[in-house]
């Protein structure tokens, strides 16, 4: 009786390279048949085999002219194969003694000639063979040994791909994975910038602004949150914090020119002109049209005295001298521009291009600039009377006490010469006049407003208000109460009042143009800067019309 087949010197590295083709135990595929077909074919054997020799069995890849699938490795001719990388051919199995008694060759299939080149990887390990097999003893030529080598190489070369093809299948796999997993916790970490953009589109900017910090904890290179973090922090005061978010991202984007006049605006309101008119220009490089969102002239800053200011707004009116609206604006801000001589220039230039705006007339005084007796105040008042009332007579002699007495029902009479004292910046007098004459004409909606005027000069503007309410419930239609009351309002720093009572106005004159820069100064303060900007645009199309006009 036979014994065993030996084992080979690396049966354990051998097994582990057979593993990893991962071909026990497939399907049948055509390349390998075509092996075994043609092995047979060459052969001229009526058994051809692809064996595959595992721990304790060697199992058929392929075969033609047999039906079972496996044997045992203790009867398995293979087994002695893989012990060298040469050909092994048995002529009769009956006269060799590793054979003589083999069950396969005592036995069906009745084994009596075999021939087998070994399947060797690239590593060396003799994982199987590609045999061929007769029932009677004979022998192959040179020719067909070799055929016989070659088409082994072929087997093991498609074993090769086979094994390349699953493992780049599973490099795939897990790429794909990893990137899913990437994606996946990258969509986690977006999920935090979105919903931080939606809670500040709803206003909730400390909401916003923690999810920004998640956002920016997960991801430190996510420049964009920072900008969007600086915006949210301005919304709440927090400049130090939101100008230290624009630098950052400013640093990686230095020509996105909304950044740019975003900041611009903000060192502006901090009072860094220097730096403001820096992020202006560079904006303007970028962008040209850039600027005309967020014109510092017209975003409700506080100017001061500062001379820098003034000589920007003076270098705009020498390249655009029509620009009607860096005349107004200067002033139309919340400045305390008092005994500022450039704002009698800048009314009077604003007249000249508009000698029809009572409004430019009738504010001047009314902007607290405390211009005193001065002659622009009374030539402006005076501008005023004349287009509105159409009188001519002001002098004061005209309204003595004598000629009241003499006909001291005269409701006219008080009114007139209340306004001759308005003229005169004589706002008590004015006052009492307006109230003499309201007492005999209780209805007289010109004495309202104008009684609202002087006690706005004199800073009375909760009385200011009642007079513009009370005129405005007489006439409904009064475009000068409108802006009177937004006015004292505005002084009162009760913006939301001042917005209805511009917006008002504005539908009776949609085109006045300081209307809506005296609006967005007031949304300025809300911090409403979309709206005030809005208002802004409107006013310079206001303005342009008008010129071409």
């Amino acid at each position: 009786m036979n014994s065993q087949p030996p084992l080979p010197n690396n049966e354990i590295a051998r097994l582990d390279a057979l593993r990893q083709y991962q071909v026990l135990d497939t399907p049948e595929e055509k390349v390998f048949d075509d092996f075994t077909f043609l092995a047979a074919q060459i052969c001229a054997t009526p058994i051809a085999l692809i064996s595959l020799l595992d721990g304790n069995r060697q199992w058929f890849k392929s075969k033609v002219g047999l039906t079972v699938c496996e044997t045992s490795r203790d009867v398995a001719f293979c087994a002695y194969t893989i012990l060298q990388h040469k050909p092994l051919v048995v002529k009769n199995a009956l006269l060799d003694p590793r054979f003589a008694t083999n069950p396969l060759v005592t036995s069906d299939p009745n084994i009596r000639f075999y021939a087998g080149a070994p399947l060797v990887t690239s590593e060396g390990f003799a994982i199987g063979t590609l045999c061929v097999i007769d029932i009677v003893p004979r022998s192959l030529s040179l020719a067909q040994v070799e055929a016989l080598k070659v088409l082994s190489s072929q087997v093991i070369a498609q074993l090769e791909l086979r094994r390349h093809v699953t493992t780049m299948s599973h490099t795939i796999i897990q790429r794909q994975q990893a990137a899913a997993k990437i994606r996946s916790q990258h969509d986690f970490i977006e999920l935090f910038y979105h919903r931080g953009m939606d809670l500040a589109r709803k206003g909730d900017y400390k909401g916003a602004i923690a999810d920004f910090n998640q956002y920016l904890l997960l991801n430190p290179n996510g420049v964009k949150a920072y900008y969007n973090r600086g915006m949210a922090c301005r919304q709440l005061g927090d400049n130090k914090g939101a100008m230290a978010d624009f630098d950052i991202y400013l640093r990686v984007n230095p020509n996105d020119a909304e950044a740019r006049s975003n900041r611009g605006l903000l060192r502006f309101e901090l009072g860094d002109y220097k730096g403001a008119m820096a992020d202006y220009s560079h904006a303007l490089r970028i962008n040209p049209n850039a600027i005309a969102d967020y014109d510092p002239r017209v975003m409700g800053a506080e100017v001061g005295d500062n001379q820098e200011v003034v000589m920007n707004y003076t270098q705009s009116l020498q390249l655009n001298p029509d620009d009607t609206e860096a005349d107004m604006s200067f002033l139309k801000t919340d400045a305390d521009d008092r005994e500022e001589p450039g704002a009698i220039v800048s009314y009077t230039q604003s007249l000249h291009f508009n000698p029809d705006d009572t409004e430019a007339d009738m504010n001047l005084p009314n902007n607290g600039s405390g211009l005193g007796e001065g002659p622009g105040a009374i030539l402006n008042y005076t501008h005023s009377v004349h287009i509105n009332q159409g009188h001519t007579p002001f002098d004061l002699n005209d309204y003595t006490d004598e000629s009241v007495q003499s006909n001291p029902n005269d409701a006219t009479t008080y009114l007139s010469r209340g306004q001759v004292y308005l003229n005169m910046e004589d706002y008590s007098k004015a006052i009492e006049n307006y109230t003499q004459s309201l007492l005999l004409n209780p209805n007289d909606a010109t004495a309202y407003l104008r009684r609202g005027h002087a006690y706005s000069e004199l800073g009375n503007y909760p009385s200011a208000i009642e007079d513009y309410t009370q005129s405005l419930q007489i006439n409904s239609y009064n475009a000068t109460a409108y802006m009177g009351r937004a006015t004292a309002h505005f002084k009162l720093e009760d913006y939301i009042s001042a917005i209805e009572d511009y917006t008002q106005f504005l539908l009776l004159n949609p085109y006045d143009a300081t209307a809506y820069i005296s609006r967005g100064h007031a949304r300025s303060k809300l911090k409403d800067y979309s709206n005030a900007i809005e208002d802004y645009k409107k006013a310079r199309e206001v303005s342009t019309i008008i010129i071409e006009d």
